[in-house]
């Protein structure tokens, strides 16, 4: 058995316990501070990081998954566990909270046909976090000042308005600044040469509260390199990750088993590594259609505020000013949805067809709660692979641009269409194969333009154009 202890970047092979033992000697360390510990002959390894506070961040590898402890460990808990890994005690691994995602999940996930889970991606900072949460608790704050006060803001609502997006601004600045800093934190990393590994794709499953589970491919590379005569393996592609979509296959294609690749990494923590350090392409271009689309909703909302009833109470004396300002701004967003799913469904009409297969079909229950009352619906969930130009990808997209949630029954009828194990037509985008569905609906688009003809009947009608 080959250990390798190494300590703020010096190496002792073959540790002894005295020699682990003094690597804590002046604990508590200075941030950044790290031991690394590894068996060169499972690739398996613990890392330990000092924190700000004088604790110590803690991540064992046994080779196939990743563990970490239910809190920071003192000095003390750090050098137990490593002991405790050098002498390789059964109980070595109590101490931490494996990954569920084992390599025989994985291999059970590829006989049925489905693409391994992808890994998740890093947390975002804290003091990002922090800068957000204020921003919220600023609006609470301001609103209940204004409330319990009888302080006047004169007759503008550019105020109230510009305080209801506060925090979607911050949070746009603050994504912003952190991959920023991340980016020139990455300017200074080291290099290496490393090999990849493993190329493929994997399957990011994501639910937010409220909504059905949707899937997404993503590419998986993973390549390994060595520093300080370890191997050092990595999974990052780049700083700002890689969402997959339309750019899939030609992030795989660059990245092909076996390739060799230049590899950035910290060297305080080489595990932090990516193989494209710089500001992603075309970032500019897309942070400029956000900002502008913020700026636009911004902008229609405050005229919606403040212009709208001016202008309605002008031409029609006796309307119901706050229905015909809603009904009208509801029917001209469903008009524009209307729009785009009919833009949409042409379009996929020509889309090519490929055979795949149901890895999995059921249903999933959906709760919502809204001033304090719960509902409860039920939509399909049916996942299903297909293979794109040797490329695996998954969806879990049934009717194309619809989300389909309604009653059990409603759901396990659809469901029932598509059994786990059916070979299937899937129809997919050929300029972005990751977007693919099973059934492209017609009715659905004309009854958003239904609803849109009711909204601006109400309008009319509130507005006394009938009478």
């Amino acid at each position: 058995m080959a250990m390798e202890l190494c300590n703020n970047g010096k190496f002792t092979t073959d540790p002894s316990a005295d020699d682990i033992g003094r690597a804590f000697d002046g604990a508590p360390h200075p941030e950044g501070w790290y031991v690394i510990l590894d068996d060169e002959d499972d690739g398996s390894n613990i890392e330990v990081t000092a924190r700000p506070e004088g604790t110590y961040d803690v991540t064992a590898d046994d080779g196939h998954r990743e563990g970490h402890p239910d809190r920071p460990f003192t000095a003390d808990q750090a050098k137990a566990a490593l002991l405790k890994y050098s002498a390789r005690e059964p109980g070595w691994r109590e101490a931490f909270t494996w990954q569920s995602d084992s390599e025989d999940d994985e291999e059970e996930a590829k006989e049925q046909g489905a693409l391994p889970k992808a890994k998740r991606s890093s947390e975002p900072p804290t003091w990002a976090v922090a800068v957000v949460i204020a921003s919220f608790a600023l609006v609470v704050l301001t609103g209940y000042v204004l409330s319990a006060t009888d302080i006047s803001l004169g007759d503008s609502d550019f105020f109230y308005v510009s305080l209801i997006f506060l925090p979607m601004a911050v949070l746009f600045v603050v994504a912003v600044i952190a991959k920023m800093l991340e980016v020139r934190r990455a300017a200074r990393w080291s290099t290496a040469v490393g090999r990849i590994v493993k190329s493929g794709t994997a399957a990011a499953h994501r639910r937010s509260a409220g909504e059905a589970t949707t899937v997404k491919t993503v590419p998986a590379v993973e390549y390994e390199f060595s520093v300080g005569g370890r191997t050092v393996r990595g999974n990052r592609i780049g700083i700002g990750g890689d969402s997959g979509g339309a750019d899939t296959e030609a992030t795989l294609r660059r990245y092909t088993v076996g390739a060799a690749v230049t590899v950035y990494y910290d060297p305080a923590n080489p595990k932090d590594c990516v193989l494209e350090r710089g500001v992603p392409e075309g970032i500019g271009k897309g942070l400029a259609i956000i900002a502008g689309f913020v700026i636009a909703v911004v902008g229609v909302v405050y005229w919606l505020a403040t212009g709208a009833p001016r202008l309605v109470a002008q031409h029609y004396p006796h309307a119901n000013v706050p229905v015909v300002i809603i009904a009208a701004s509801m029917g001209m967003l469903m008009l524009l949805f209307f729009i785009a799913s009919w833009l949409l469904s042409r379009r996929a009409a020509d889309w090519p067809v490929v055979r795949g297969t149901v890895v999995s079909s059921g249903t999933e229950k959906i709760e919502k709660n809204s001033d304090g009352r719960r509902s409860v619906t039920h939509a399909p969930a049916i996942e299903y692979a297909y293979r794109v130009n040797d490329i695996d990808y998954v969806s879990r997209q049934v009717k194309l641009g619809a989300n389909l949630s309604a009653s059990e029954s409603y759901a396990a009828g659809i469901a029932s269409r598509y059994p786990k194990g059916a070979a299937i037509d899937v129809h997919y985008d050929p300029a972005n194969p990751s977007n693919a569905a099973l059934e492209n609906p017609a009715g659905t688009r004309w009854f958003l333009l239904a609803i849109a003809a009711a909204l601006f009947a109400l309008a009319a009608h509130q507005a006394g154009a009938f009478s």
